[in-house]
């Protein structure tokens, strides 16, 4: 082995216990801090940045340790969390709702689907069923055009101050709330 070389390897191997020291340590403080899923991925997908092999193993065996250490941890897919948003659209379970206000996808504004029942409970307000399962309730004066026999393409969009529009077919919009 030539004189840079050995250099080269005390390098690298100095690197690499002072990266364990330095995970080791680190992975103790995060855990008294309580990482979220999303930071234990991000310190598994860092450590395939690093070149040297022993300071990578390194990192991923720290990484590993902290994964371990933190219990249960489920990764969902974007798929997923749309459908569940799409599935929870109506309902005001912000403080609930684990798929939003992460920062990492859009909230829900809309959602498409075709009105499968509608039932008037009189009084203006009718009770509108959607293929997707949700009941929604009309809440406004605004008389409705739209027959209730007959299946209709609807639109609810997020309107002002926490409320809901809906459209059905070419209908004028009418406020609506989720049931």
């Amino acid at each position: 082995m030539t004189r840079s070389a050995a250099k080269s390897a005390k390098k690298i191997a100095v690197l690499s216990v002072t990266a364990v020291i330095f995970a080791s340590n680190q992975a103790a403080a995060e855990q008294d801090l309580a990482p979220s899923g999303s930071d234990l991925i991000g310190a598994v997908t860092q450590c395939t940045t690093i070149a040297a092999d022993a300071a990578r193993l390194a990192c991923f065996d720290a990484a590993a340790a902290r994964l371990s250490a933190a219990g249960e941890v489920v990764i969902v897919s974007r798929q997923d969390v749309q459908q569940n948003q799409r599935r929870l659209f109506g309902f005001n379970v912000t403080g609930l709702n684990p798929f939003s206000g992460s920062g990492e996808s859009e909230e829900l504004q809309s959602i498409s689907a075709t009105m499968t029942s509608a039932r008037n409970l009189g009084r203006g307000e009718w009770s509108i069923t959607l293929d997707d399962g949700s009941v929604w309730r009309k809440t406004d004066g605004v008389d409705v055009l739209f027959s209730a026999n007959r299946q209709y393409p609807v639109t609810v969009r997020r309107a002002a101050l926490g409320s809901y529009m809906m459209k059905v077919a070419n209908d004028p919009p009418f406020r609506v709330r989720r049931e």
